[in-house]
Parts: C-alpha cells; structure tokens; sequence
C-alpha cells in the first residue's frame, strides 16, 4: 500500500512539473535562496552565542565584531527574504494559472451525462480550491527541504560540540517526530471526507444563489436554507474534527517540549558538574535549544503535505487526465460546411436505465423546415441533444450529410448548426460580449441586424448603455421572453447551416412570438431549420412535421396530411386549440 502511495506521489509530482515550466527560473531562484537562507540559519546560532559570551567575558573589541557580523548576515537575510517572496508570487500565480485553466478547459470536454449526474460544489472546489493546494507544492517543498538542510548543520554543529546534548538531541527530536507523524495520520482520513463534504456544500450555496428568485416565489426559503444548514453543520463538524486532532497532540506536543527545555537545563548542570560540558559551549547549545525540539519538524511537514498534495492532484488529475470522468469523444473527418441532411437510423438511447428513444428513423433534408411533436417525454429534446453530439446514440446511427456523426470532429458538427433552447443560459456579460460569443469578430452592424431579426434590437437601444450593458447572472435584468430573444440573435449571428429551436417561443407573448415566426420565415429554405413545439399552431407551415410518441416516430407529413390521416396528431391539435 506505501509502495502504491509512493509511486502515486510521485507521478503527481511529474505532471505538475508540466504546469510551472513557464516560471522555472523562478523556482530555481526560489530553491537556491532558500538553501543560502537555511546555511545562514544553522550559522547565525553559533554568532549569537558569541556575542552572548563576549557580553560575559567583557571583551568588548570582539563583541563589536561580532554584532556587526549578526548585522551584515541579517541584512543579507532580509534581502534573501524580499527575492524569496518575489520568486515565490510567481511561481505559485503561474502555476495556479496554468493549472486552473486546465481544470477549466477538460471541464469543458467532459460529457454532459457527467455533469448532470455530478454536483456543481465537485467541479468548483477542484477549480478553485485543489489548484491551489497544488500550486503551492514547490514551495513547500523547498521551503521545508531548506528547513531540514539547516536543521542538519544545527545537528552537525552539536555533535562537534558535545556528543552528549548530540544523542540528547536526537531523543527530544523523535518524541517530536512521532507525536507529529500520529497526527498527520489521523488528519489525513479526516481530511478526504472533508473535501467531499466541501464540495457538496459548495454546490448547494451556489444553487442557493443562481436559484434565488425561484427559492423567493416558491417562498422556500425555510426548506432550502434548512438544507444548506445540514450541510454547512456537517461540513463545519468535520473542519472540527480535524482542529480537535490538532489541539489534542499540539498539546502532547507542547508538554514534550516543556519537559525537554526543563532537562535541557537539567541535562547541561549534569554534564558540567561532571566535567563534559565547558560554560560557553552550554550558552552555545542553549543557544539552539529551539532547533534542537524542532530538528524533525521539516520532515514532519514534507509528509503532511505529501498527504495534502496527493489528495488534491489526485481530484485534480480525475478531471484532466480522464481518470473518472468521461470526456466527450470525436472523430477526425473534417467538414467545412454542411448542406443540413440530418437522418436518424435505428437510433435507440436512454438516460440511466429509462429508455427514451427506441429504435428511431426519420430524414430532413437540406433547406427544410421540419418540426417534432409529441407529449413531454416523448424525446423530443433528446433528438437535438443527439443531433448536437451531446449524447452519443447508444444503438443506431446519426448522419450529418451522409456522414456517421460519430466520425465528425467537433468544430464540423457545432460550426455548421446553433441551438435555441427553452431556457437559454445567459452570461454575465455585458449584451455585446454574449454575442460575440457565438462569433468573436462580427461588426456592430452583423450584431444589430441579427439582434433586429431576433426582434430585440429596438429594447436593447432603449437601454442607458445599449449594447454594452451588463445583464447579470444569466441574464437577471431581462425577462424570459427577452433572454430568448437573445439567444435566438446569438444564434442568427452563427449563420449556421442548421438552426435547432427547442421551444424557443414558448415564454414570449403572442405579439412577440408572431414576429419570431416572421423572422423564422424568412430564414426558411436557407437554412435547414428544426423546432420542438409546445404550440402546434408555431409550426403548421413546416414543410414536414414528425409525430413522435413512446421513443419512435410514429407518422410524419404536412399539417393538412397529419390531420387527415393521424388521429394522435389531430387529438394533439386540438388540444392546443383550446388552451
């Protein structure tokens, strides 16, 4: 099991090397500073122990030598401290940069079934959180590497001096030691639930935020904040925990060093009144009674944060390197531009183990306005989730143009279509900058004119900073019809072959929605165009209409055919009708 740790420890270690190569010169200087610091450290004991005994002799001559020798090596030191910290600032910043950006982007290549399934606290608490731990690896090690070189030289500097207060060192150090390592171990287990227990909190108090307004109409405050409590409590109990575990062997620790500093004294009058210790080598060793407690403590901490370290980058590295989560998957045949066949044969897919589509077929062709209807749950989305490769078909195929979608690369399958969905996710941006997310180098006047088909053009230049004004967290400041709106203008800006609206017009008032169908209209036979409907009287003028119940298209035609020849349709119809 050690072995398997060691190995793991060190494979983390090789990959994070990957992510400080850019501030490398500084982890050198970092190193190098702190190994000139730790030799200064085991010296400067030995120079204050002379002034001290330049004090008691008298000799005041040397006692000015020797103070301004502590004067010139602290000087030093000061300045040693001003390029450490600056070595280390960029270090950790760059690391943390390069590392968090990584999270970020493997994030988002991971399978929309992963995220659905996981906690958003999971993938938060990584970015934020674990990075950081990492990132300040190298100087922790250096750190406390430079720590036990200068504990040696204090070592080394005792047994020179006296063999005794040597093996008298080595005793006090080890009762350190264990007591130390003993609390490393029962932390570490603590440590591992409490992460977990972070990122579920996490999660929840971010839902707690992005959810507000609903948790403020459903007037469920009471509920949410009794859940949060619970975790916020259980998390706090186990951050408890841990402190308990520090506080009890702190205290084992400190009556140790208590005892030891008492038979120091004891230890030295021994040894003078037996002739082995001479008085200005015991103000000398007393001199660095302090390292002498703490000559294993810079082993101590290497391991403890050997624990930390292998606990984050192993969370970490789940993400990056694939090791838990699924990552989505693409081919490597590239396509331009799509002419919009999309065609479905024998696709079959579910969702955990509920079967949503069963053995499916249908064709669109390029320029065609199609629509699908059914009752919810039917799988209407979940055709557009295919269609988009955010599920992968289980059985069956999806071609785009003929080709096997499972073939494509990413940039030929969502290069060439734009979704807008019932709920589109709104960015905390200002209204130019989500644009420019769908295309990053359109003009102003590409902007306006697919913001006037999207017919919210006029109400965004109604607004004191027009389209530089920032709409807040998905898009607060604006109304469910109008966050559609702009979706639908992200969309036309795209210019993809293939647009999919899945219910896209079902928050807008009637007025509106009327001239979200002009502009759909006016895209028809452009444009291969597909809409899930909640309003069949949205798509009646579709060029064909696919009726789907129970995972499988069941009819497809005109409006005027459907009503004529399927009665679920028609029943469907009229239903709507009367709403």
């Amino acid at each position: 099991m050690k072995k398997k740790e060691n190995a793991n420890f060190f494979q983390n270690v090789k990959r994070t090397c990957l992510y400080i190569k850019d501030a490398k010169w500084n982890l050198v200087g970092y190193a190098l500073v702190s190994v000139i610091e730790a030799i200064i450290g085991a010296i400067l004991p030995l120079i204050s122990a002379k002034i001290i005994l330049n004090i008691t002799d008298g000799v005041m001559e040397q006692l000015l030598f020797s103070a301004l020798a502590v004067f010139g090596i602290e000087f030093i030191l000061y300045i040693m401290y001003y390029f450490k910290n600056a070595f280390y600032s960029v270090v950790y910043r760059k690391t943390l940069v390069n590392l968090q950006v990584a999270v970020a982007r493997e994030t988002l290549k991971l399978e929309v079934k992963e995220m659905d399934k996981e906690s958003s606290g999971l993938f938060i608490d990584r970015l934020n959180r674990d990075t950081q731990d990492i990132s300040g690896m190298f100087m922790e090690y250096t750190y406390w590497t430079s720590y036990v070189i200068s504990n040696v030289g204090v070592l080394v500097a005792i047994l020179f001096l006296n063999r005794y207060f040597f093996l008298y060192a080595i005793l006090v150090s080890l009762c350190v030691f264990f007591i130390n390592k003993k609390s490393l171990s029962k932390q570490y287990e603590v440590q591992k639930n409490l992460k977990k227990l972070q990122e579920k909190k996490t999660g929840l108090t971010s839902e707690l935020v992005r959810g507000i307004r609903d948790i403020k109409v459903l007037n469920a405050s009471k509920a949410i904040l009794k859940q949060t409590s619970n975790k916020i409590v259980e998390t706090s109990n186990e951050e408890i925990k841990m402190i308990k575990i520090r506080r009890k062997y702190n205290y084992y620790e400190n009556n140790v060093r208590s005892i030891t500093d008492f038979l120091l004294i004891v230890f030295g009058i021994f040894l003078y009144s037996k002739g082995l210790l001479a008085i200005p080598t015991f103000v000398i060793l007393y001199n660095y009674q302090s390292k002498v407690k703490n000559l294993l403590t810079g082993v101590v901490q290497l391991l403890e944060y050997n624990k930390k370290f292998v606990v984050a980058s192993n969370r970490i590295y789940e993400v990056i390197e694939n090791e838990r989560f699924k990552k989505e998957k693409f081919g490597t045949t590239k396509v331009k531009k799509l002419e919009g066949s999309i065609r479905f044969l024998d696709v079959s897919f579910g969702y955990d183990d509920k079967k949503i589509l069963n053995h499916m077929n249908f064709e669109v062709t390029p320029n065609q306005k199609v629509a699908f209807v059914g009752k919810s749950g039917a799988g209407k989305t979940t055709i557009f989730n295919l269609i988009t490769r955010l599920y992968e078909a289980e059985e069956g195929k999806v071609l785009l143009d003929g080709h096997n979608i499972n073939d494509l690369d990413c940039d030929s399958i969502r290069n060439n279509m734009s979704i807008i969905t019932q709920n589109p996710y709104i960015f905390n941006f200002s209204i130019k900058e989500n644009l420019l997310l769908a295309k990053e180098k359109a003009t102003m006047k590409e902007i306006r004119n697919a913001c006037k088909m999207a017919c919210i053009d006029d109400f965004i230049m109604e607004l004191p900073e027009k389209y530089d004004t920032k709409i807040g967290e998905n898009g607060v400041i604006l109304s469910g019809g109008q966050k559609q709106r702009l979706a639908i203008a992200r969309a036309l800006l795209m210019k993809t072959e293939i647009i999919l609206f899945d219910e896209a017009t079902s928050a807008l008032d009637n007025e509106t929605q009327s001239e979200i169908q002009n502009a759909i209209e006016n895209l028809k036979g452009e444009y291969t165009i597909l809409i899930v409907a909640h309003r069949l009287s949205t798509i009646i003028d579709s060029d064909c209409i696919f009726v789907v119940d129970d995972g499988k298209v069941i009819d497809s035609g005109t409006h005027k055919e459907l009503l004529k020849k399927c009665a679920f349709y028609k029943n469907l119809y009229e239903k709507d009708l009367q709403v």
